[in-house]
């Protein structure tokens, strides 16, 4: 089971996560949790975009081979993440990424089932959600817990830890 709390480059990451930091340090802390839950020999892929000089996205893709086609691959986008500076974390903040930024992100990702799972973080502070592109609007994106995770705080990270594990656990049937 991947784990963060002896994840030595993850842990220094962290470390460096400071009130001032930029989206791009936001991206690394993202980048060893996503490489350590969804790592390329075991079928999954990522990219990384800039959206902005405040924000960078993260897309997970799950691979499979074909059965009917050795040489062919299907894929599944079944996370994207979006990451802000701390700068970012207030109320108005929260909500323009989650209601408006996210929700752009999530309707233009790849799935013609319309669904996948996806993370806002802000600086050190985190909120998941699935995403289903088949229902009305108002309910497209739903949080998967209450609150907000701060993996500043003692069992911020065991609660990071959960969600990715729940999300690898769903993300292929979810995006069916």
């Amino acid at each position: 089971m991947p784990s963060l709390q002896n994840n030595i480059g993850f842990l220094n990451t962290l470390q460096s996560v400071t009130p001032q930091i930029l989206a791009e340090t936001v991206q690394q802390v993202w980048q060893a949790i996503v490489t350590e839950w969804f790592p390329g020999r075991h079928g999954y892929k990522w990219s990384f975009h800039n959206t902005m000089a405040d924000a960078t996205v993260i897309q997970v893709i799950a691979l499979e081979q074909n059965p009917l086609t050795p040489n062919d691959w299907v894929e599944r986008q079944i996370f994207l993440v979006e990451c802000k500076p701390p700068s970012s974390d207030t109320p108005t903040g929260w909500d323009d990424t989650i209601i408006g930024q996210s929700r752009n992100h999530l309707s233009q990702a790849l799935n013609p089932s319309g669904r996948w799972y996806a993370a806002v973080a802000i600086g050190l502070k985190v909120r998941f959600y699935q995403f289903d592109g088949t229902v009305p609007a108002n309910q497209q994106l739903v949080q998967l817990h209450q609150g907000t995770f701060d993996m500043s705080e003692s069992d911020g990270i065991v609660q990071v830890e959960d969600m990715m594990s729940y999300i690898k656990e769903n993300g292929w049937q979810w995006a069916i």
